[in-house]
Formats: structure tokens, sequence, C-alpha cells
């Protein structure tokens, strides 16, 4: 009780306005680099939306005797999408077929992927991945999509 009463002892304020200004220099800081990263992000998006529509201009482009690259963009800000055309029915594939098709193109894409360090390092780094989108003549098939983190590219 007599604590309350007793005078309370005055605090110099510099301490306070210190704090302050120290929080709102890391804060501005954090900022700087943020917004920068950002800007960094959106010219290689849309370096890379060029690059693509470019190579959607020569397109549809024929990949083996069925199947046919119809499509190639980048969508969602985040996603490589690549569309192909099979030209078979899709009532002509079992689901047994359609699975070991998908496991076999997982393979053969991972392995082009691995084939490009640079495009993967990239893509890390945006967070990008791709999506492969396979249609038959009246539906779509199967999709593969492709996570740069999560290949495993040894030599």
């Amino acid at each position: 009780m007599l604590m309350k009463l007793a005078p309370k002892k005055r605090r110099n304020p510099r301490n306070y306005y210190l704090s302050i200004a120290a929080v709102l220099l890391i804060t501005g800081v954090g900022r700087y680099f943020a917004h920068k990263a950002e800007q960094e992000k959106v010219a290689q998006q849309a370096l890379l939306s060029e690059r693509l529509a470019q190579l959607n201009a020569t397109l549809p482009r024929q990949v083996d005797a069925l199947t046919t690259l119809e499509f190639v963009g980048l969508t969602y800000g985040d996603t490589m999408f690549y569309r192909y055309r099979i030209n078979l029915a899709a009532s002509s594939f079992s689901d047994e077929r359609k699975a070991s098709m998908q496991a076999g193109i997982r393979r053969g894409l991972e392995q082009l992927a691995c084939k490009e360090p640079q495009l993967m390092a990239a893509m890390r780094k945006f967070k990008i991945h791709q999506e492969h989108f396979y249609l038959a003549r009246n539906t779509s098939l199967f999709s593969v999509e492709l996570y740069p983190e999560q290949l495993n590219c040894l030599g």
C-alpha cells in the first residue's frame, strides 16, 4: 500500500523513442528488400511469359506419332502450362495403360528437367512449377505436375 503512494521515478523518454526508431528502421529496410525482390520476380515472369508466347506462336508441334503439343503458357503466375493432344479416343486407354503412360511420361519429363539446371534453379527461386496436361480426342486423360524442389536430379 505504501508503494502505491510513493512518488514514481521519472523515466528518460530517450529509450522509448530509440526503440520506436529502431523498429521503424528495421521495418523500412525489410519492406525495401521485399519490394525489390517482388520487382525482380515480376520482371522474370514477364520475360518468361514473353518467351513462352514466342514458343506458343510456333505451335502446334508434333512430339511423336500420336502426340501434338498444342499450347504453352504461364498460368496463375506460377505454373508453366503445357497442353498435349493424343490422337486417340480416351476409351481406347485402359486404366492400367493410362497409369503406365503417366508414369513413363513423368520419368521422361523429370529427366528432361534435370538436364536444364538453370531453368530448375530459376523455377526454384521464383516458385514456379510445370503442369503437362494430356488430352485424348474427346476428353482429358491425365496431368503430370513437376515441382523443382521435389525432383531428385543426381548426376
